[in-house]
Parts: structure tokens; sequence; C-alpha cells
């Protein structure tokens, strides 16, 4: 099985024993779903059934795709996928569960992927307060904004942040 770390963080490939943690987090990442005036179990199957979507997406839209589980010791805390293209490291989705939001995770495994990259790119949903503060600190700039996100990048003109 493939291992890297992320700074403190251990990560690894996901494996089928995580759908249940990566369903939910995709759920807690979706709030609209949740607002939808049906039975839980019904708001689960869309999720679970966008979230194969999202998968299929990734791996059509990216040739070169890394998802990595992060965990903390042996417990899961987040998802990172990855894409490498021209020395550009692509953030495609970083996904914190929350019960580990506002501790590190996810600007230890940022600064980690800044320590090892030139360049790195992603996307962030305009009203995101709390990720653009984070990208802001970690000296992440925009490059293009539309009325619903913004396309961050930072390149290594100088050390990151501490």
């Amino acid at each position: 099985m493939k291992e890297r770390r992320f700074g403190r963080l251990g990560a690894r490939a996901p494996t089928s024993a995580d759908e249940a943690f990566l369903d939910a987090l995709y759920l807690y990442s979706r709030p609209d779903l949740g607002a939808l005036p049906v039975p839980r179990s019904v708001i689960e199957g869309i999720a679970r059934h966008q979230r194969a979507m999202q998968v299929e997406d990734y791996a059509r839209r990216y040739a070169a795709l890394e998802t990595w589980l992060v965990t903390d010791g042996e417990v899961p805390v987040a998802r990172i996928v990855l894409a490498r293209s021209d020395g550009v490291l692509r953030v495609v989705d970083l996904s914190v569960a929350p019960a580990a939001r506002r501790k590190g995770i996810a600007g230890g495994v940022l600064r980690a992927l800044q320590d090892e990259c030139v360049r790195v790119t992603l996307r962030v949903r305009a009203g995101n307060l709390a990720a653009r503060r984070l990208y802001d600190r970690l000296g992440f700039t925009p490059v293009r904004v539309d009325d619903a996100t913004l396309e961050l990048e930072w390149g290594q003109k100088e050390k990151h942040p501490g």
C-alpha cells in the first residue's frame, strides 16, 4: 500500500473500508443536500451517487491523479486529491472532517505541498471565508475570480510563511 507524509500527518491510499468515512465527508461538504425535505436515507443515497460522479469527473479531467486519505495516527481526518502537470501541483479537492477542523490539518497538508513543489494551484468557493483566510496566510494569490469561485496560485518566489 502506498503511503506518504504531510508534515506530522500520514497519508495512504483509500480502501473500500474507508467508504463510510468518505461518504460522510462528502455529505458534510454539501450542506445544501442536508437541507432537502426528504428522509436522511435518501439524502445519503444522493450524496453517495454524487460522490461517485465526482470521482469519475476528476479521473476524466486530470491524467495524473493522486487521492490520499490523510490520517492523524491511524484516524482518518481528511481527503486530498492532487493532479500534477507540467511542474504544477493542482489541489483538486481538500476536505477535512468536521471533528478535525480548526486543528491545523489543511494548513499542515498545504505547507508540506509547498515544501515539495515549485507551484501549487487550487480553486475555492468565494463564500468559503475560512479557507480563503488560510490560503491567504499561506501566500496564495488570486489569478482568476468569478462570482462563485476564486482560482488561486502559490509560486515559490520565496519560502512560504511559517
